[in-house]
């Protein structure tokens, strides 16, 4: 199958953050194979099926440490699959894919409202880089009158941060931007530490950016409980077998001109693995849970 341009597009996107989240990628790798039933000349069911897993797994190893991504592209592929009749398997697969990306929105409205509950009035939530669960659970609470504080980190070498300070700021929320570096500094003002997560494992430890593990280690030797937003859908499967989560390394340049530092080692992993241990509970879209729990939670969305 020719590559479409639209699809193309997307695809650059997701690889080079212009398109970040783990909802958003899921959301993004999903209108691609939208985009491609709806496009397909296939001849015969096995033919699109095919079509579609090749651009499923082109789209899964452009972001490895997204089992959001993954989930989302296998469903969609598992859901067409079962469909019979060709005639309307293209017509079918689409609107598996808007069904899909739509459930996943509302996943963020349900944790939002969820995650709201637990913002006190005096908090100061301390957050990492950029999450949707993370702000919706923020801007909800500043909706219901609850008043609160935000601490948000820059988080290099992206600094994804200033992408939740400008979403705080511009729903009144009362934001202060620090450095990575400062998280000891100002961990005595916090009260809860909230962030989103990328992957979640059979064990229950989270994969997100890279800086929160020690984000974690500070707020358990501060007493600070540590709370992560996520959807059930970011559950990796693969890891109940023992497979470890993939790690993605980005392109040193990110962090600084390897021409400048010849001989020197770089490196820029994305993403960090803060275990179970650390984690006081999991706001999914079925509620709070403890981090353990979640295997059960989550088997029938993945």
């Amino acid at each position: 199958m020719t590559m479409i341009p639209e699809i193309e597009r997307i695809v650059r996107d997701i690889k080079n953050l212009k398109v970040q989240g783990s909802t958003d990628v899921s959301a993004a790798g999903v209108e691609c194979l939208r985009i491609a039933a709806s496009k397909s000349r296939a001849k015969n069911k096995g033919e699109f099926i095919n079509q579609l897993r090749d651009l499923a797994e082109r789209i899964s190893k452009v972001r490895v440490t997204e089992p959001a991504l993954r989930n989302a592209l296998k469903y969609v592929i598992m859901k067409a699959s079962l469909h019979e009749d060709f005639g309307s398997i293209k017509e079918y697969t689409v609107q598996v894919c808007k069904n899909y990306i739509h459930q996943i929105r509302d996943f963020i409205k349900e944790i939002s409202e969820i995650g709201s509950e637990m913002i006190e009035d005096g908090d100061v939530i301390l957050t990492h880089c950029h999450s949707d669960n993370v702000t919706g659970i923020l801007i909800e609470a500043k909706r219901k009158g609850k008043r609160f504080r935000a601490i948000v980190t820059e988080t290099r070498p992206m600094y994804q941060g200033l992408m939740t300070v400008k979403d705080l700021m511009n729903a009144g929320i009362e934001v202060t931007l620090c450095v990575d570096a400062a998280i000891g500094y100002v961990m005595k003002e916090v009260t809860k530490v909230l962030v989103g997560v990328d992957a979640i494992l059979a064990d229950g430890s989270i994969v997100n950016k890279i800086g929160t593990f020690p984000i974690a280690v500070m707020a358990k030797e501060f007493g600070v409980p540590f709370y992560v937003a996520g959807g059930t859908y970011k559950f990796d499967p693969d890891t109940v077998h023992g497979k470890k989560e993939p790690i993605e390394n980005r392109d040193p340049s990110e962090v600084a001109d390897p021409k400048k530092f010849p001989g020197v080692k770089i490196i820029n992993p994305a993403f960090d693995v803060t275990p179970s241990k650390f984690v006081t509970g999991l706001i999914t879209e079925r509620g709070m849970t403890k981090p353990e729990w979640i295997r059960e939670i989550a088997e029938d969305m993945v």
